[in-house]
Parts: structure tokens; C-alpha cells; sequence
């Protein structure tokens, strides 16, 4: 178990440090807004970064070393990945309309190939080469599809980058205007190999799913080869995103509130997209939903597949999905759950779910070092035969042998870490509920939590067997809500817990999440907001530590709003 005790250095990950540590230490609500905007000044002081929102660390390193190799103009410089299909994404990303002032024009996107390493050691690396004076219109590049290269398979190709060799990309299977590269035409992809710690993982991950099911004949039917690893929980779901459209191509419906880079991957999606937001017991959205699809059924289309998260970040409502599962069967579409929040430990979707995705660097990790993510092909599914074969077909292994034998690693003590996760959240959730009545002046309106939601027996149908071992839960995260913005930045700031992005670390984590992706635009925010994702809202990640000493923690900051508010009441 840890401690709320330890050193919080601006811009230091969770301790231990190391290379690899993917959180940073970001106190302020005003620094949160201002690195929204695009305040650069604070890089510098920045000794960690989550690797998914930009190269960092050693992929910069390897960066910078490929556009030496290069011998690229000064002031390039280049995103590595492991897959051509990148080039596409890059190119549809980089020319939209939604990259509004930092769009690219074709002329400052390149493409290289390189292999570093020798013979069948060799990595080969499919670059992007772009001007930095344009990093704001690319950068998502990374962030969204999250199949950049990760910092240990960045250190472990450092000492032969000098010597890559650049392989020939032929130019002229690209049309004038170099909007469109033919990526089937491109130097075939390496990937990575994969090692024993790789089936290690698949065989862990099959057990979770199997133990101690609701619906042991369904879930008994798993098998290691219904898993795929991913690099990222992101990169997960836009692999799974384009198999799925070489499956059956149409629109996705995500449903309730999801991740938001998961929102910008669908957005901007080709095929189309078509949000209902509020999926909670108050809201209309799965009425509003099942007319839509009444109404493409009439027009003769059907949708690919509805996405939705269970519980949803930030806002902790569990959508019924044994209704949704009704609909995906009568309308003939694919049910997709992300499962991270309530994680594989807690709940069990083998009865509803088509295909299950889970963010592994979250709780299943638990100890914010690594990166991961993982597709579970559900066998039950009456269209398990037709979708597999595709996914299998379109899977590179792009998931270092590094990371995986870390996540294999940590992912040791999942049950008996998700046990501490589960009630320290419980305990704080219903604890600051209570509050919200006891005292007014601490400003809370809302504690947001399955247990606190309308949507509770939603969540408690799914929920695992109690076992000798573990007892299912609800999660790590919760999000509290006030009534002003000013009451929520005050409690911000003086939370003495580490302030960042991430959830499931061994160390508590507070992050002003919806000021920080949605608060930029007035228009975005009052859509989610009507939902109940509000930039009001603080979101909460408990740790390992103990209960008693959270809660002292959390006072403080409670208090600090009581007395401003006091103080505000005497002027």
C-alpha cells in the first residue's frame, strides 16, 4: 500500500521515476488551461509525459536520430509507426477542415521508410515528416490513433538508428497532388515479434474473463486466440475501427459519454458518425437511438457498430446493455464495449458484448510504467464467424516484447490491487455523497460513481461471483461535481494529490478532466454538458492509500471552499 506522503515536483511523474513512467505532476487549474491553449512555457519544466499525447523521452530521441539519418531540412521532424495504413490516417487527418488554422496543405507531409537493425532483428519504421511550425496539425496524429511507437522500443532501436536504411517508397503510385499514398503498394511491415510474455497476457486475460462469470457458458467459450494486444488502449480501438469497416463499412453510433480522443477518432471518421449522449435512466437517448435505427432500416442501411463504455469517463453511468444487445441482434450490428473502467476484474460482459476493449494501461497495469490495450472477440457472438477472420487478417503485432513483459509484470497483483482500488473509491464516493447534504458550504451538487447513479442495477447486472478471493466492485474512478466553476477550482487546488491524466495508478490522481478537453469551446462544452459530462466536474482516480488518509486529504480541500466561501459572504 502507498502513501498520500511522498514529494509532488511539478512535472515528475508518480513515484518511482523512470523512463518509461507515463504520468506528469500538472498542479493548477489555471496551468490546465493554459496548456489547453497551447501554452508551450511549461515543456521544459516537464520530466514525463503520458507517450500517447506526443513522442516523448526516448521516441523523441529516436525522432530527432531519424531526422539526422535523414539528413531532413532543419526544423522537420518525423512520427514513427510501425503500419503504412498511418499514411492514410495522416492524410485525412492532416488536409481536414477540423484542423481549422493548422491545416497542412499535401506539400508539407512526407513519408519515408526506414529499417533499423539488422536482418531479422530489423524494425521498419514508416515515418512522417512534417514541418514543426505545423506540429498543431499533426499532433492528434499521434494522440488519436495511438499507434506511435512506444519509449522502450524506442530505447531498444537508439543504438542502431545511425546505421538505418532508408527503403525505396514508390513515388509513383502516389497522384499528383500526393493526397493519397497507396499504402498496399508500400515496403511491406516488419512489426514487432512477438515473445512469451505475449501469450502470457492472453492466456491472463482469458482466465479474468472466465472466472467467476454471470454467464460461465458463454464466457467459458473464450479462447487465447479471441485476444489481440494493441500498444495502447487507443490503438486498440482504431485497428478494431478499420478492420471493421473492410468487414461491413457504415456509420458508428457511440453511445452515452466515451474517452475523448476516442470521440475525435470517430468524428473524423470517413464513414460517419452519429452521437446519443445521454444514456443514463432520465435521459431518452437509447428511445432516440432505436428510432434511428428504425429509420435506416427503412432506408435499407444498417450501422457497423455502436460503441459504449461501461461505466463512461468521466460521468460513471452504466448503460443498459441488455437492451442495447437487443437492438445490436434486431438490427443486425456490432456491440462494442470498453470495459477499462470497471475492468475485467468487476465485470462481466460475455452475455451482451460482441467484442470488449480494454485499456491495459489503466488498472489492469496499475503502476503507470507501461502501455497497453486488448481486443476480446466474444465466441458467443452470433457473428463471431463472420467478423474474426477480418480482424485477424488486418492484426500486425505493433506491441513491444519490452512493454509486454512489464504489463506481464504488473498485471501479477491485479486482483489483489483492484480489491484496495474498489473500496478506497467507494468509500470516498459515498463518503463526499453524504457530504453533499451535511455540508452545503463544501458546494458539492454531485458525486458521480455507479453506486451513486441511476443507472446502478444497470452495472449490478453484469457484476462477477463474489469469490473467496476477490469481491467485484465498481471501479477506481469517480468524478464530484459543484455548482460553481469557482467552488470546483478552488477544491483543484488544494488537493494535495498528484494532478494529472491517467486512472488505476498506485497513487491517487485528480484531473480537471472536462475543463481540459471540452471547456476551450463553448458550443463543445454545452453539448456535453447536456449530457452531464460539466466543466464543473473534478475526476478522481483513487490509489493504494489508505482510506482514512484520503479522506483527510480530500477535507482539507472541502474546507479550503468552505472558508472562501465564508470569506466571500463577509464582503
Amino acid at each position: 500500500m502507498t502513501s498520500l506522503a511522498v514529494e509532488k515536483k511539478f512535472g515528475y511523474s508518480l513515484p518511482p521515476y523512470s523512463p518509461h513512467t507515463i504520468t506528469a505532476h500538472l498542479p493548477g487549474w489555471k496551468n490546465a488551461v493554459s496548456f489547453r491553449d497551447g501554452d508551450k512555457s511549461m515543456l521544459p519544466r516537464l520530466k514525463s509525459m503520458y507517450p500517447r499525447f506526443t513522442p516523448w523521452g526516448h521516441c523523441r530521441e529516436l525522432a530527432m536520430k531519424l531526422c539526422k539519418t535523414l539528413s531532413l531540412p532543419e526544423g522537420h521532424f518525423v512520427f514513427p509507426f510501425l503500419e503504412p495504413g498511418v499514411f492514410c490516417f495522416a492524410q485525412a487527418h492532416a488536409f481536414s477542415e477540423h484542423r481549422k488554422e493548422h491545416r497542412l496543405s499535401p506539400e508539407e507531409l512526407d513519408y519515408r521508410v526506414v529499417d533499423v537493425g539488422e536482418g531479422s532483428n530489423a524494425v521498419r519504421l514508416y515515418l512522417l515528416v512534417f514541418p514543426l511550425t505545423k506540429a498543431d496539425g499533426v499532433g492528434l496524429i499521434w494522440g488519436n490513433a495511438g499507434v506511435g511507437i512506444s519509449t522502450r522500443l524506442a530505447e531498444a532501436l537508439l543504438p542502431a538508428v545511425d546505421d538505418g536504411k532508408v527503403v525505396p517508397v514508390p513515388w509513383d503510385a502516389l497522384d499528383d497532388s500526393k493526397q493519397h499514398v497507396a499504402i498496399w503498394s508500400a515496403p511491406k511491415p516488419t512489426g514487432v515479434p512477438e515473445g512469451e510474455a505475449h501469450a502470457k497476457l492472453r492466456e491472463r486475460i482469458v482466465g479474468l474473463w472466465k472466472r467467476a462469470a454471470v454467464t460461465p457458458e458463454k464466457a467459458d467459450m473464450v479462447r487465447a486466440d479471441d485476444v489481440q494486444l494493441f500498444p495502447t488502449g487507443m490503438a486498440a480501438i482504431y485497428r478494431m475501427h478499420l478492420a471493421l469497416m473492410q468487414w461491413r463499412s457504415g456509420a458508428v453510433v457511440p453511445l452515452g459519454s466515451i474517452f475523448h480522443n476516442t470521440w475525435h477518432l470517430y468524428e473524423e471518421a470517413p464513414q460517419g458518425y452519429k452521437h446519443f449522449g445521454r444514456v443514463d435512466g432520465a435521459g431518452k437517448g437509447l428511445d432516440e437511438f432505436e428510432a434511428y435505427l428504425e429509420a435506416e432500416a427503412e432506408e435499407g442501411r444498417k450501422i457497423t457498430y455502436a460503441f459504449v463504455e461501461f461505466p463512461s469517463n468521466p460521468i460513471l453511468v452504466s448503460p443498459d446493455l441488455k437492451r442495447l444487445r437487443e437492438l445490436a441482434d434486431k438490427f443486425d450490428f456490432l456491440l462494442v464495449v470498453d470495459d477499462t473502467i470497471g475492468s475485467f476484474c468487476n465485470v462481466d460482459l460475455s452475455a451482451v458484448a460482441d467484442i470488449v476493449m480494454t485499456s491495459t494501461t489503466k488498472s489492469f497495469s496499475g503502476y503507470a510504467d507501461v502501455m497497453g490495450g486488448s481486443l476480446v472477440f466474444n465466441p458467443a457472438s452470433r457473428l463471431y464467424a463472420s467478423f474474426k477472420p477480418v480482424l485477424e487478417k488486418f492484426f500486425l503485432n505493433e506491441y513491444f516484447i519490452g512493454d509486454a513483459e512489464k504489463l506481464l509484470s504488473n498485471s501479477a497483483d491485479y486482483l489483489e490491487r483492484s480489491t484496495i482500488l474498489n473500496r478506497n473509491a467507494l468509500t470516498l464516493a459515498t463518503w463526499l455523497d453524504e457530504l453533499k447534504a451535511k455540508e452545503p458550504e463544501y458546494g458539492i451538487t454531485k458525486v458521480l460513481y455507479p453506486t451513486t447513479s441511476d443507472t446502478l442495477d444497470n452495472y449490478k447486472l453484469w457484476m462477477r461471483k463474489p469469490t473467496e478471493e476477490f469481491t467485484p466492485g465498481y471501479g477506481c474512478l469517480f468524478s464530484i461535481e459543484f455548482g460553481k466553476k469557482e467552488d470546483a477550482r478552488i477544491f483543484y487546488d488544494n488537493l494535495e494529490v498528484f494532478i494529472g491524466p491517467h486512472l488505476g495508478a498506485h497513487q491517487t490522481l485528480a484531473i480537471c478532466f472536462n475543463e481540459l478537453v471540452l471547456g476551450k469551446d463553448p458550443e463543445v462544452a454545452k453539448y456535453h454538458g447536456a449530457y452531464g459530462a460539466t466543466l464543473e466536474q473534478i475526476r478522481i482516480a483513487v490509489g493504494l492509500e489508505g482510506e482514512d488518509e484520503l479522506k483527510k486529504v480530500f477535507e482539507v480541500a472541502l474546507e479550503k471552499v468552505k472558508e472562501a466561501k465564508t470569506s466571500y459572504s463577509e464582503k
